[in-house]
Formats: structure tokens, sequence, C-alpha cells
């Protein structure tokens, strides 16, 4: 690897979104100050738009993060209805320009001898763009995903392809667009976080930002099977994270509930293997609800205790809050756990497959059925859903009917945890002070205000 690649982060960045509305009267505030020849055809200036807007929001996300960008051909599919924008390998002529005008930071892309992968190449916007962009101020209300955007994905493996039309479709297409459209006009972050970025247990870095969430629904085969519904900064955080700041999200600036869907996993548990597992109270000196749930889960879906203990170890911090713990404690840990669950521990190392997390898309894609269509915003967070308090009682309702249905409960309910409480002031939507034993960060402020 080469030096310049050492001194910069190259797992810190994210693909270019091709899918962008192009039409926002402020970039062409920012055409007019970049120097190049007007009489170019209007495909130029489409590229230049597409990549000017994605620098502008990856700056506006971290001024630390790149975009990947393909320098191939290869890279390009023009035609796809993932590209509505119709972007070319024209892009790559646009790229060289802006990188001859000393417009972007380039790092050319090479072949990662650790990771024994090529890596894409990387482009930031340089000090030269980035003064253009602080003369240029982003309207507060704006449309930035193009009208036809897919949030519907299917994919074979890793890649994206292509699927015809039907009535399966378009019922998921028309709730996962009004979905995004309702979270576009919302909320949700941590108001105590003074920063941005949330750092990840294997070391990647998490932006709160709505430049770069949006709901994908992604599928393989049918759209009701084995589906997933990512994108948003909140789908990336990892149990660990979730479990120390669980209580401290917050909805559109106002009090904020959860509903912990772990509460249901021994009832999961009966369902699928035919046994009940509950909480035992040793483990839970160690670890919390949902590390239990994901633990009996990876022992259940392994092949043996070895490839069980790699896979923990990969991810320990997951499951273990002192990093510096070795290899040999990790494994005493495991066995304990075991034996602490003999009754179910007859069913580890199968390698049977249950499908905890597909279970949680499910439930959170029927509550969107429900939720939706009124505009009551719902967040699907690992294993806990959040919503607004002023519509606990409504998403309750819908919660206990479709966990009564697919674990073929009769009467069971689900409670709801009030998040941290800010003494809100009923001062207006989007508007309200507060006070806390937290203290506020002057970031999440800031963002608020982007909101009123």
């Amino acid at each position: 690897m080469k030096k310049t690649h050492d001194q910069i982060d190259f797992n810190f960045s994210r693909p270019i979104d091709i899918q962008r509305n192009l039409e926002v009267d402020f970039i062409n505030l920012v055409l007019n100050e970049i120097s190049y020849e007007k009489e170019q055809n209007l495909n130029f200036d489409k590229h230049l738009k597409l990549l000017l807007l994605e620098l502008y929001y990856c700056w506006v996300e971290s001024d630390q993060q790149m975009l990947s960008v393909s320098m191939s051909k290869r890279g390009y599919l023009s035609n796809s209805r993932y590209n509505p924008n119709k972007i070319s390998s024209y892009t790559i002529k646009v790229i060289n320009f802006l990188k001859k005008e000393n417009y972007i930071h380039f790092y050319p892309g090479f072949f990662d001898s650790i990771r024994k992968k090529s890596r894409l190449s990387r482009i930031r916007a340089s000090d030269k763009l980035v003064k253009i962009f602080q003369r240029t101020k982003l309207p507060l209300k704006i449309k930035i995903n193009h009208p036809s955007r897919e949030y519907l994905i299917k994919t074979e493996g890793k890649k994206k392809i292509e699927y015809s039309d039907d009535f399966e479709t378009q019922d998921v297409k028309e709730i996962i667009y009004n979905y995004n459209e309702l979270i576009s006009k919302t909320i949700i972050d941590i108001p105590l976080l003074e920063q941005s970025i949330i750092n990840r247990y294997d070391k990647k870095k998490i932006i709160i930002s709505k430049t770069a969430s949006q709901a994908n629904y992604i599928f393989q085969g049918s759209p009701y099977k084995k589906f997933k519904i990512e994108g948003c900064w909140w789908n990336r955080i990892d149990i660990e994270f979730l479990s120390t700041y669980s209580k401290y999200f917050i909805v559109n600036d106002s009090p904020t509930v959860f509903f912990d869907l772990s509460e249901k996993f021994n009832i999961f548990l009966k369902k699928k293997i035919g046994i009940e597992n509950f909480f035992k109270k040793k483990d839970l000196e160690n670890y919390g609800k949902s590390q239990i749930c994901y633990l009996i889960v990876k022992a259940i879906n392994s092949k043996n205790f070895e490839s069980f203990f790699r896979s923990v170890l990969v991810e320990k911090k997951k499951f273990f809050k002192n990093e510096d713990l070795q290899a040999q404690e990790i494994k005493k840990n495991l066995l304990v756990f075991i034996n602490n669950n003999q009754f179910i521990s007859n069913f580890f190392f199968r390698n049977y497959r249950l499908y905890w997390d597909e279970y949680l898309t499910e439930v959170f894609y029927d509550l969107l059925k429900k939720c939706v269509p009124s505009n009551i915003p719902v967040y699907l967070i690992k294993d806990k859903i959040y919503s607004p308090q002023s519509f606990s009682q409504i998403v309750k309702s819908n919660l206990d009917q479709i966990l009564n249905h697919t674990l073929g409960e009769k009467k069971s309910e689900i409670s709801f945890t009030d998040c941290a409480s800010y003494n809100f002031k009923s001062t207006g939507f989007f508007s309200r002070m507060f006070k806390s034993n937290k203290s506020i960060s002057r970031r999440y402020v800031e963002r608020v205000k982007t909101y009123k």
C-alpha cells in the first residue's frame, strides 16, 4: 500500500449516489462560480451537477468523508432502473476535469493487500471548492432525491439486478416511497452526542445525517421473502452502542418511546424450535437482553463451537465491554454461557437457520403498512422500534395485533419504555426548549433548527 493511502481513511467513504434530484436551484449558484467552458454539452453539465451535489452533501456530512467513484466504464449502467438521471461513464471525464482544475482531492484506487480486494478511487472537495460551498447557502427545504428514485432493490449476492414490476412490487414501492417521504420530514437523533460521527465496534464511522439516509427495501426472489430495510444511519448502529444509548434517542424533538422486541424472543424461540429460553439472571449480569438474543441465534446457526467462537471473536466489542479481553477469556465466557443455557444448548451447533433479524424486519414492515398512511413516524433500530410518545398507544395497538398474529399468541401485549426526559415545553413543533441531567449538544440544537 502506498504511503498516501496510509494517511487517509479509505474506509470513511460512501458510494456516489446517482439517484439525486438535480433540479435544485442552489447548485446553479455553485455552477456559476466554477470555471469551465459554458458551451460544453448538456451531458457534461448534468454529470458536473451530480458530482458537485454529491461533493457538497459529502462535505456537509463530514469534511473528512470521501466519495468512492469508479474510474472504469464498467462501473456505470446508464439504462438501469436504479439510474433515473442516466448517469454514464461520462462521469470519468468530469472527475478528471475537476481534478485538473483543483476542485477535488483525488485518491486513485489500488489493490488492498490486507483485505485482498481492489478499492475504488476516492474523491472529496478541495479547499478551493469548499470556499465556494461556504458562500452558497443550502435551502432548508430541499428535495434531495430524484422523484423517480428506486427504493425497491433486487439483488443477487451483492449485485443489484433488474426486475419486472407487478402487483407485489407496486404495493411495496408505495409503502417504502411514502415512508421515505415521511422520514424526510421528521428527525431522529441522540441530543447528547457532541459529534455527528459514531464510531462502530468494527471501527467504521456512522454519520448522523439526513442526506445519506434513505430507507431501501432489498430483496432476492420474491419481495416478501427474506427482505431487508436498510440504508439509513440508524440501521448501521451496533447492539453495543444501542445498549448504551437506547434511552437517549429522540424523534421530532419531542418525548419519545421505544418498544423492545427482544421481549418476544422467548415466544419466537418456542414457535420456531418448540422450546422456551427465559433470560437467566447469571447471563443478565454479563450481557444485555439483545446480546443474549444474538448469541443464542448465532450459536444455533453455527456449524460447531469453533465457528461460533471465531464469529464472536471478530465481533467481540458487540458482546464484551472490555476490548482487551483475550481470546481464552472470551472462550471461557462463552462456555459459561452455554452451561447456563443447557436446555436450549441442545439446539446449538446444528447449522439450523433461525431468522431473528428477518422476523424483526417483517414485523416492522407490517407496522409501516399501518403507520405510514397515518403519517406516524416509526424507526426500527436493531430489535427496538421508536416512535413519538404522542403516538405510543396507536403504535402499541398495531404492534400487539402484528405480534399476536405472527407468533400465534392470543392476548399477549408488548410494553414500551420512555426515553430520557428533557422537560419539553409545548412551544410549537420543532421549537421546544428543554432541560436535562444530560447536556444537550450544540450540534443537535443546530440540527433541530433546520426542521423548524
